[in-house]
C-alpha cells in the first residue's frame, strides 16, 4: 500500500495529478491508515493537502481522523483541503468539530482571520446541507 501512495506522491511532484489521483481513488484496499502516515511524514504542504484530498475522497473509516488533523496543520492548503472534506463529509460530528474551530489560533492575525472567516463559511455550509437532509 505504502508503494501506490509513494508512487503517486512521485506523480503528483512530476505534474500528474490527474494519474496520482486516480490511482490512489481506485485501489481496492482500506488506504486512508496509510494516507495519514504518509501525512505525517510529509514536508511538502502541497503533497499533505493532496492527501487530505484523497482521503476525503475516498470516504473510509478513518477519513475524519485525517480531516482533524489536517484542520490544525499551519499550511493554509492543507486545512483548506480538509475544510473541502468537512464540508463534503457532512454531518452532525463534523458539524461540532468545525464549530470547536471558531476560535482556533494561527501564526499570524491575518490568518487567524481568514481560517475563522472559513470555519464559519463551512458551519454555515454543513449546518444548511444538515438542514436539508431533515425535511421530509
Amino acid at each position: 500500500m505504502e508503494a501506490k501512495i509513494i508512487d503517486s506522491l512521485k506523480a503528483f511532484r512530476a505534474g500528474d495529478d490527474e494519474a496520482a489521483m486516480t490511482t490512489l481513488l481506485e485501489a481496492e484496499e482500506e488506504l486512508v491508515p496509510s494516507l495519514i502516515q504518509a501525512f505525517r511524514a510529509e514536508a511538502d504542504s502541497e503533497a499533505r493537502a493532496f492527501l487530505v484530498t484523497i482521503a476525503w475522497e475516498r470516504r473510509e473509516e478513518h477519513s475524519t481522523a485525517l480531516i482533524v488533523e489536517a484542520l490544525n496543520d499551519p499550511a493554509e492548503e492543507v486545512w483548506q483541503s480538509a475544510l473541502d472534506g468537512a464540508v463534503a463529509l457532512a454531518s452532525p460530528e463534523m458539524l461540532d468539530l468545525l464549530k470547536s474551530l471558531r476560535a482556533a489560533e494561527r501564526a499570524d492575525p491575518a490568518t487567524t482571520r481568514r481560517f475563522q472567516i472559513c470555519i464559519e463559511d463551512a458551519i454555515l455550509y454543513v449546518d444548511g446541507l444538515m438542514q436539508g437532509s431533515q425535511r421530509p
